[in-house]
């Protein structure tokens, strides 16, 4: 296996290693050797930073894997890692993480992609056979779940100003059906209050929305009001919407983590009597799909309403629900008519 060239090394004619600099950084900067440095910033900035971090781990993983083996990357070697991962119980997406963090590679750095037929066998046979591995799906926090969650929170911890952000973080994020790094990214002015109580949040990027070109979601008026007690009792009215609060009601400048966000919705669900291990980030923007595929959303309207760039998504989500008023439950037993 060859030694990872310098940075600033001529690119060569081999293509069968993982250069360190790309699997730490998705880009190789060899590969720009005559264009500014913003290409290289803006070409690994087309990624979330959430993604970066997986692809990146994902790289580290494989090219371990290669070097215990003293070998190159190839198409048969990709594939015997994919292998590997099958045998050691992982997931499909574990394995669809890394083709597509090499692919990615290749394609940023300008060499051919390894990813050949032994790859593309093997990849499909592992979803096949390993279609029941995985964490599943997460259980939704449905609309009323949300309201009684939050409602909780503030009655049982009176004046807590943890009690006040996090009725606030569950409210917007069932109402606007929101990504965990979507949360962490809100800031005060993203909001505006209207003439009835009700409000409108700006989303200025996301998962799928790279280029930031920005999306306008509706905020019930309770929502609204919780959001408003958490600002008023944490005392500030510009910069990170939610934040971290240190023992004392001391509220940190900085932006809530993801992680923290995490497990506030955890925490929160359990205290109200959900069973936290099924409870995620996405809990609920996965409830808040659930309500509104109940009450007759068709799927456009879901896709739409959770900024998903396909119908796969929500519809996996929604699977019951859309049953529970489809043809057989309409026309033969009259629900929903």
């Amino acid at each position: 296996m060859p030694k990872p060239q310098p940075a600033d090394a001529c690119p060569t004619d081999r293509h069968s290693g993982i250069n360190a600099d790309a699997a730490a950084d998705l880009v190789a900067e060899s590969s720009f050797a005559d264009a500014p440095g913003r290409v290289v910033e803006l070409a690994a900035a087309s990624l979330s930073k959430n993604t970066r971090r997986a692809y990146r781990g994902a790289l580290q993983r494989l090219q371990h894997y290669l070097d215990k083996h003293d070998a190159s990357l190839t198409d048969g070697w990709l594939a015997s890692y994919l292998a590997s991962l099958f045998h050691r119980g992982r997931s499909p997406s574990s394995a669809s993480m890394v083709v597509a963090a090499v692919r990615f590679q290749a394609r940023t750095t300008g060499t051919p992609s390894p990813v050949g037929p032994a790859t593309d066998r093997v990849l499909a046979g592992f979803r096949r056979e390993g279609r029941r591995r995985g964490r599943g799906q997460v259980e939704g926090i449905s609309w009323e779940m949300a309201d009684v969650i939050a409602a909780l929170i503030t009655a049982v911890e009176t004046g807590s100003l943890a009690a006040f952000r996090d009725a606030a973080l569950i409210s917007i994020m069932s109402d606007a059906m929101l990504r965990v790094s979507e949360v962490a990214a809100l800031r005060c002015a993203d909001i505006r209050e209207d003439d009835g109580g009700a409000g409108l949040l700006t989303i200025r990027s996301s998962k799928t929305d790279q280029e930031g070109e920005g999306t306008i979601l509706f905020l019930g008026a309770l929502t609204m009001r919780r959001i408003r007690a958490w600002i008023t009792a944490a005392g500030f009215n510009s910069g990170p919407l939610f934040r971290a609060v240190r023992v004392g009601g001391i509220v940190e400048e900085g932006p809530l983590s993801s992680r923290s966000i995490r497990n506030v919705i955890q925490k929160r669900a359990k205290q109200a009597g959900i069973d936290a291990g099924r409870i995620s980030g996405h809990s609920l923007r996965v409830g808040s799909a659930q309500s509104l595929a109940l009450r007759g959303a068709s799927l456009v309207e879901l896709q739409q309403a959770g900024r998903w760039t396909s119908p796969h998504m929500p519809g996996r989500y929604v699977r019951g629900q859309l049953a529970s008023r489809g043809p057989v439950a309409r026309i033969r037993y009259g629900k929903g008519s």
